[in-house]
């Protein structure tokens, strides 16, 4: 019994030494193949391959994005010699090329890294200033790792990169990146591919832009809604229905989409609702690729308040298979509620204005909305004239309530002359705005100067001064009391004039108007004069 047993061990010592060079030969690093993929391919990426797909194809899966926007991605990357594997123990490069197929400029471009699997050498956090639009200039950059001490017997790990950027008008984007790495363990076997999703075929309805006719959005605002629908897809979509304000999908008790009509009577329209037809609108077999300007009449609901709101759109249609596919989508309108004012003159102006002559504009402001208003400056000009006082600050007016203000005014020519007022104030969305009105007044011809006239005597007469020219007056500024011509006393009123000199009750040779009958205060002699 042992001598068999020693045989047995003899035999087996035999058959492993045989079989090592083999186990020895087979046991190496393997690498994953080549054709790995190096991240999920964004949503909006089309990859250029002529010579499998003819041009302009889009892959089944891959739903275009044409909004005006920069879009980050990852064009490839490895970790040397166009590897994506490492070994467990010692560092490596992550080598990574950064693209950008938006139609605009990346900028300010920040990302971030972290992982579980890969600890970074060189920080966590890479900053590029720029990535060109329409992949006109990649930029790619390097970045240090080493696998984790609690990894090193995984077969592969992820670092993951959160990318944020701005546009050129510094609207903020974010996207997340991420990167498989394999880890190299000795062993025999393969290493198996990723399996790589099927794509799926359908359609795709996307709003790429709208626009109303009306701008600002007010309560009681009529205006029109029009869109810039697109199939984005790669099949067509048959018989589409648009519905404003959100449509459902009904099915039967096994959950399955029914035939049948569009549901829309449970759409939002509180705030915006349809005028001239329904809420549901029949566009029709849309081909991929295709796009369509439906366009839908609104009011704004008079109780709606100041504010952004959401319009939800629904795109039911049917695709090649049959099945009801529904597309959501929403876009966002502005409803601002703007001071209602009216500018006008509180007393009548006709004939108050000539040229060249300073004239006051009796102006009034009233408030007509249902609600208080404030307002900050009113200024008053005209380019036909000269202002003056012509700023001042208005405040808070009550509904029905007025201000009031009188601006000097010097018109430089006759005719209609134009009154302009601005008036600035806040919007609801903290905005500056101004209020324009304008008014109108009929300027009268320069008023004539009226000339000097001479003074005239009681007989009609021109009155002569000591050098025999006639005295004019000033109309502007006329004398109240004219002097009266001096007349000369008669044969007996001199005779009389001498007998009272001689009596001490006047002088013979003055008139008696013309002399006191007593003397100053301080001289006063019982009435007589002295001699």
């Amino acid at each position: 019994m042992k001598r068999n047993t020693q045989v047995f061990l003899v035999i087996t010592l035999i058959l492993a030494l045989a079989i090592l060079p083999v186990l020895s030969a087979g046991a190496q690093w393997v690498d994953p193949p080549a054709e790995t993929p190096a991240t999920p391919a964004p949503w909006n990426y089309v990859p250029e391959n002529p010579a499998v797909n003819p041009p302009g194809w889009v892959p089944e899966n891959i739903v275009q994005q044409v909004t005006e926007r920069p879009m980050l991605y990852i064009v490839g990357y490895d970790t040397g010699d166009g590897k994506k594997s490492v070994n467990p123990y010692g560092s490596f490069g992550l080598t990574f090329t950064v693209g950008n197929n938006g139609k605009e400029h990346a900028r300010n471009i920040i990302m971030t890294f972290s992982s579980q699997d890969f600890d970074p050498l060189d920080g966590s956090v890479i900053n590029i200033w720029e990535v060109d639009a329409l992949n006109a200039g990649n930029e790619t950059r390097t970045h240090k790792f080493k696998v984790n001490d609690m990894s090193t017997w995984k077969y592969s790990g992820i670092i993951t990169a959160t990318v944020t950027y701005m546009d050129p008008v510094g609207n903020t984007y974010s996207e997340t990146f991420t990167f498989t790495i394999s880890i190299n363990q000795s062993g025999t076997g393969q290493v198996a591919p990723t399996a790589t999703p099927a794509a799926v075929a359908r359609a795709q309805m996307v709003v790429n832009n709208y626009s109303t006719d009306v701008d600002p959005l007010q309560p009681g605002s009529t205006f029109k809604l029009s869109l810039d629908a697109r199939n984005a897809g790669s099949e067509l979509a048959r018989n589409v229905s648009l519905v404003y304000g959100g449509s459902t999908i009904t099915t039967n008790p096994e959950g399955t989409p029914q035939a049948g009509g569009v549901s829309g009577g449970a759409s939002d329209v509180s705030i915006f609702a349809p005028i001239g037809q329904s809420n549901v609108v029949l566009l029709g077999d849309i081909a991929a690729g295709s796009s369509i300007s439906p366009e839908q009449e609104f009011v704004v609901n008079v109780t709606a308040q100041p504010g952004a709101y959401p319009l939800k759109l629904s795109f039911v249609y049917t695709d090649t298979k049959g099945n009801r596919v529904i597309d959501d989508q929403v876009i966002t309108l502005l409803v601002l509620s703007l001071p209602q004012l009216e500018i006008s003159f509180y007393m009548p102006v006709e004939g108050m204005f000539y040229v060249g002559q300073m004239g006051s504009l009796p102006i009034q402001i009233t408030n007509l909305a249902r609600k208080p208003v404030v307002l900050g400056n009113v200024v008053v000009t005209s380019d036909a004239g000269e202002m003056s006082n012509n700023s001042v600050l208005v405040g808070t007016l009550d509904p029905g309530g007025y201000f009031t203000l009188d601006p000097m005014f010097m018109p430089f020519q006759e005719g209609p002359a134009a009154i302009n007022f601005e008036i600035r104030y806040t919007d609801d969305f903290n905005q500056l705005r101004t209020y324009n009105s304008q008014l109108e007044v009929e300027v009268m011809p320069e008023m004539p100067m009226p000339e000097p006239y001479p003074q005239l005597d009681e007989n009609g007469n021109p009155v002569l001064d000591e050098n025999g020219n006639p005295i004019m007056i000033d109309p502007m500024n006329p004398e109240p009391f004219p002097n009266e011509p001096t007349q000369e006393p008669g044969f007996f009123a001199k005779i009389w004039n001498a007998i009272k000199g001689f009596f001490g009750f006047g002088t013979s040779n003055n008139n008696p108007t013309d002399t006191p009958m007593y003397e100053e205060p301080g001289n006063f002699n019982g009435g007589m004069k002295s001699p």
